[in-house]
């Protein structure tokens, strides 16, 4: 016969674990959008160098499309259709631009890191989590005085946290919040943390940002060209169609990704 006493147990665990939860929410900071973007907004806890590979990279791709929308643009003039022309060139820019912003903060910001000391943290491990929202890192949230930090760290920072640790150590980038180097300052085997489930939900909320824009910028490139390849002639009506169906194609893919974020924000009863 089961003790009818360690059911209770459990539901007093049950309860305090909750209570825990709740407590390191209130705690926990909530950027801002301007914080958010000043760290490298869905860059952040990456190193400076990562970021300025990212950046090289998209730098170096749209000033490709760049060029390719001018390539359209003298096709165009030697058909005597000039406007078509510079909306190539008009989508190709809105194209890099959207790319940029978002490599871009957070280029700004990692030249900084170059420049500034790092930070040392020490406090109370409250919490980690194997996702975050940068993709490829894991969450952990340290207490330091009143509040609750989070930090995004490289797996094989956060397998250190997994057995038992209770007080940490960081060294992390002012601007960035690139973690360095994660101490275990103090370690209870019997304390081992039980990470709390991963959804897919929360999965695909992870890499959906990144996703949408990269969506949009497809969506933006496949409605312009479809448009400049229909046999509308060298009117005028030609390059509004092509500025048209670039504009719709990008605004649906919009709009089918807000309803997506909607229903995954559903699935997490946030």
């Amino acid at each position: 016969m089961r003790n009818p006493g360690s059911r209770e147990l459990r539901r007093r665990q049950a309860r305090l674990e909750a209570q825990q939860r709740t407590s390191v929410r209130e705690r926990t900071l909530a950027p801002k959008r301007e914080e958010m973007m000043r760290r490298g907004g869905l860059l952040e806890g990456l190193s400076p160098g990562q970021v300025t590979r990212f950046a090289g990279i998209s730098l170096v791709v749209g000033i490709a499309v760049i060029a390719l929308g001018v390539l359209g643009l003298l096709v165009e003039l030697g058909q005597r259709d000039l406007f078509l022309g510079v909306v190539v060139v008009a989508v190709a820019v809105i194209m890099t631009g959207t790319a940029l912003s978002i490599t871009a903060p957070a280029y700004l910001t990692a030249r900084g890191d170059r420049k500034q000391p790092s930070r040392t943290i020490q406090g109370q491990l409250v919490g980690a989590s194997s996702i975050s929202a940068t993709p490829g890192l894991a969450t952990v949230a340290i207490s330091v005085g009143k509040s609750v930090e989070q930090f995004r760290v490289r797996r094989e920072l956060f397998e250190r946290v997994k057995g038992g640790a209770t007080v940490v150590g960081i060294t992390v980038t002012p601007g960035l919040n690139h973690v360095q180097t994660l101490t275990v300052i103090r370690r209870d085997r019997q304390a081992v943390m039980n990470e709390p489930p991963i959804s897919r939900a929360m999965r695909m909320s992870v890499w959906l940002p990144l996703a949408s824009i990269a969506s949009l910028i497809g969506g933006m490139a496949l409605g312009c060209a479809i448009g400049v390849l229909l046999p509308l002639g060298n009117g005028f009506d030609h390059p509004l169609v092509a500025l048209a169906l670039a504009a719709a194609v990008a605004g649906g893919i919009a709009l089918g990704t807000r309803w997506y974020s909607h229903r995954l924000v559903a699935q997490l009863g946030i």
